[in-house]
Parts: C-alpha cells; sequence; structure tokens
C-alpha cells in the first residue's frame, strides 16, 4: 500500500470511524419532506476492511457496505470531509453524497439526479452518542432560488442548518457540481464541493 493511500484511509477513519446517531431526512426534488427516521452509523476497521454498517431506527434494518481501501472515485481532505460518486457522468442518471465532520457531528447528503433535473435529496445530521444535538420537529420544505444553480436554504434549527447548492437543470456539455456548505459554531464555515467538467470527468476537489 503506497504512503498515500494509507494517509487517505488513515486520515477518513481518524474523522469518522466511530459511532454516529442521526436522522435522515429524505425529500422529493422540489425539497418537499417525504419523509425521516432515525439511524445508528457504526464505521470500524475490522482485520484490515472498513465496514460501513447503517441501521434503521424504526424498522431495525441494516445495511452495510464493505471496502478495504477508499474507491479512486472517492475524493477524502485533510480535514477528514469526503464525497463519493461516480468517476464520470453522462446524459444519464447519477447518484452522489457529500460529507462534512466537525468534532463530535456530521452533516451528509446524498443526491440522486435524474436525466434532466433532480429527483430527490436525502439530508442527514449526525452526532456521537452522547453529544447534543438539537432535534428538527417541524416538516422541511425548501424554496430554491429563483435564478442561476439551485441553492436549497435551511432557515431550521441545528442539526440542519445547511446550504446546499445543485444543478438548475442538465445540459449535454455543461459542467455540473454539488456542494454543501455547513456552519457548525460561529467562526466556523465548512465547505465541500463535487464537481464535473463539461466533458463528465471528475474534477480534483
Amino acid at each position: 500500500m503506497s504512503q498515500e493511500l494509507m494517509a487517505t484511509r488513515d486520515t477518513l477513519l481518524r474523522h469518522n470511524a466511530g459511532i454516529w446517531e442521526g436522522c435522515f431526512i429524505r425529500l422529493d426534488g422540489r425539497g418537499h419532506e417525504l419523509e425521516r427516521f432515525p439511524s445508528r452509523l457504526e464505521v470500524s476497521d475490522r482485520a484490515g476492511t472498513i465496514h460501513a454498517d447503517l441501521t434503521n431506527g424504526r424498522t431495525g434494518v441494516v445495511r452495510s457496505m464493505q471496502f478495504r481501501e477508499p474507491p479512486p472515485e472517492m475524493q477524502i481532505s485533510a480535514e477528514g470531509h469526503w464525497s463519493l460518486g461516480p468517476d464520470r457522468i453522462g446524459a444519464w442518471p447519477w447518484v452522489c453524497e457529500l460529507c462534512l465532520v466537525w468534532r463530535n457531528q456530521r452533516r451528509r447528503i446524498v443526491v440522486r439526479h435524474g436525466s434532466a433535473e433532480i429527483e430527490s435529496m436525502v439530508l442527514v445530521g449526525e452526532a456521537r452518542p452522547g453529544s447534543s444535538q438539537e432535534e428538527t420537529v417541524a416538516r422541511l420544505q425548501l424554496t430554491p432560488q429563483a435564478q442561476g444553480p439551485l441553492t436549497w436554504l435551511w432557515t431550521a434549527p441545528a442539526p440542519l442548518s445547511l446550504t446546499i447548492t445543485t444543478p438548475r437543470s442538465r445540459k449535454p456539455g455543461s459542467p455540473e457540481s454539488v456542494s454543501l456548505c455547513w456552519q457548525p459554531e460561529a467562526g466556523v464555515q465548512l465547505h465541500i464541493q463535487r464537481a464535473y467538467s463539461p466533458y463528465g470527468m471528475l474534477l480534483d476537489s
């Protein structure tokens, strides 16, 4: 294993391994909440294999993912933030996930792109067991800006005070990107972006 791969793997685990308790909120392509459920995620290194086991707190169903090394298309920053999606996109649908981590909390989004526009999004607010995290009780409904890229603004209280930017529409030969911004505390602004060139190639983060 190269030193660079070791550093990337170690960085991912150092900031993201362990147990995360949270809430998944699924929205449609217009930003209207469809459903939500409590969750428990355990990320661990077992005999050289990274395991991510997600438990749906409402149904008890467990979904697992395992990999020995982060996939090449996974972008990981020195601070432990990461994004995952295809290494190349085209006219077909595609899905990406972005994650920001700050101390004992994380914020994640999963965005599903149709062939022409956004089909759905999932918001995830997570914290370490025992960490304080306010509940978001009201159903979420986002109103994006009228012009330019779709910018979804949350005015809800923590844990989902976020800004997400997505393409307004998908056109052949146009660059595409999804970004997530989060201000976990005063004076701290976190940002991550996953971007593709007009030719559909993944750009460096």
